[in-house]
């Protein structure tokens, strides 16, 4: 049969890792392999990943770990605090693998790249995407489904096949599919990539409950539900590219967040976890090349403790020049803390963040550093930044700190009691291979 491809025969195909979160603690554990694994929430609350093994006993998603503590330990389930550097390092080397294989890619998530295939390569497509399956599980010890379609909407959905039928053996090639009409009657429409929940509502109250009816339905009625984005879905579901990356993303702001491993009510100990979070919103600064105009600290108690003194307060504070240097950060996020502290509150939150970001080859230079010797102190200040970074990266993180962050084991950092080690990230953690 001929090919679904899109008009200029290319054809887009979506990388997702499987459970991503329980397949990374399970990577450098061999002994985990048929086991079931879950991971849990910011100061081990509740579950938000578990391994396909966990998913059949029927571990539910977003309980409280105390509530399911008799079932998982009953079902020898392992349990995992969150591990976000293993994580986001082990994404940084699935994506560097699919390059490899394929590099016209765009990474969607921590979890999913979309990869277009024109050409030879659509051509050779069932090929190409195997190799990256192959290759991801042996470099990366990881497991991905991998959906093949024209489109990035019908991608997605492909890949949602693939996860599902174990004899696709993680491959769906919805492009050579007799099938494609029945697999759209089966998807929900709110399970269409972009549809959103509140456009899930509006077309199934016009009567459109599946991807087919969205697909076949009056363009100008889906214009009027959905407007434009509507369109381009339906364009997408009928095989026509209608959603493209051509425009790289811009970054209007970094945020760094977690709850405290404690509820605070003194100043100094937030005074600490702000200097915190201002230095790791620095490293994702530098990161990413940019350099921020203000700085944001907002300070907040439990949501969900109705029986306290409520308080959530934010300041933004503006530098005298942008800066991607962690003390000046830390310095600015510390004065605006002290700003809007008050006495008297449980704080249980507390958050970082840096906006009006810009390039630094671009920013317009201060007329009050002529004649000083700004540029030789911002070299200076520039060289122990991406000192401090490499021997983070290399040691693990907060190797390299200011005093001002406090100690590693103060009792406000987020509780992971059950923390797998930083095999990836630092080369104290080293996994020891025995013969």
């Amino acid at each position: 049969m001929a090919r679904f491809a899109a008009p200029d025969g290319s054809l887009t195909a979506l990388v997702d890792c499987d459970t991503f979160y329980a397949s990374c603690e399970k990577a450098g554990r061999p002994d985990l392999r048929d086991r079931p694994v879950v991971v849990l929430s910011n100061n081990d609350g509740c579950v938000v990943a578990r391994s396909r093994e966990a998913k059949r006993l029927g571990v539910p998603m977003g309980e409280p770990e105390y509530q399911l503590r008799r079932m998982l330990e009953d079902n020898h389930v392992v349990v995992f605090s969150s591990n976000y550097a293993l994580y986001g390092d082990l994404s940084r080397r699935v994506m560097r693998t699919i390059a490899s294989v394929a590099p016209d890619m765009e990474i969607y998530s921590i979890d999913e790249a979309f990869v277009r295939l024109s050409g030879a390569a659509a051509v050779n497509a069932d090929e190409i995407v195997r190799t990256i399956r192959t290759r991801v599980a042996r470099w990366v010890g990881l497991p991905v489904s991998i959906g093949l379609a024209p489109t990035k909407v019908l991608a997605k959905i492909a890949t949602s096949v693939a996860k599902k039928i174990p004899e696709c053996d993680g491959v769906f090639d919805l492009s050579v599919s007799p099938g494609v009409d029945h697999i759209l009657e089966k998807t929900p429409v709110g399970d269409v990539w972009g549809v959103g929940r509140k456009g899930s509502a509006k077309l199934r109250g016009a009567g459109i409950h599946t991807a087919r009816e969205l697909r076949d339905a009056d363009t100008a009625l889906i214009r009027r539900l959905l407007t434009i984005v509507g369109v381009n879905l339906q364009m997408e579901l009928r095989g026509v590219p209608a959603i493209r990356e051509e425009i790289p993303m811009t970054h209007t702001t970094i945020i760094s967040s977690r709850s405290l491993g404690r509820k605070i009510r003194d100043m100094e100990p937030l005074l600490e976890a702000v200097a915190w979070h201002a230095a790791r919103a620095g490293e994702k600064l530098r990161l990413k090349n940019l350099v921020c105009g203000a700085v944001g600290a907002r300070i907040q108690t439990a949501y969900y403790a109705e029986d306290q003194p409520q308080r959530d307060e934010m300041i933004m504070v503006r530098l005298a020049r942008p800066s991607d240097d962690t003390s000046v950060l830390i310095r600015a996020a510390r004065n605006g803390l002290r700003k809007i502290y008050r006495s008297g509150f449980a704080y249980a939150k507390v958050m970082v963040m840096l906006t009006d970001l810009s390039d630094p080859a671009k920013k317009q230079h201060n007329l009050l550093d002529i004649g000083t010797d700004a540029g030789p102190r911002d070299a200076r200040r520039r060289a122990l930044m991406e000192l401090m970074d490499r021997v983070n990266r290399v040691r693990g993180r907060g190797t390299l700190t200011f005093a001002a962050q406090g100690l590693k084991n103060a009792d406000w950092h987020m509780q992971r009691a059950r923390l797998s080690p930083a095999w990836t990230t630092d080369i104290n953690g080293l996994l020891t291979v025995r013969g």
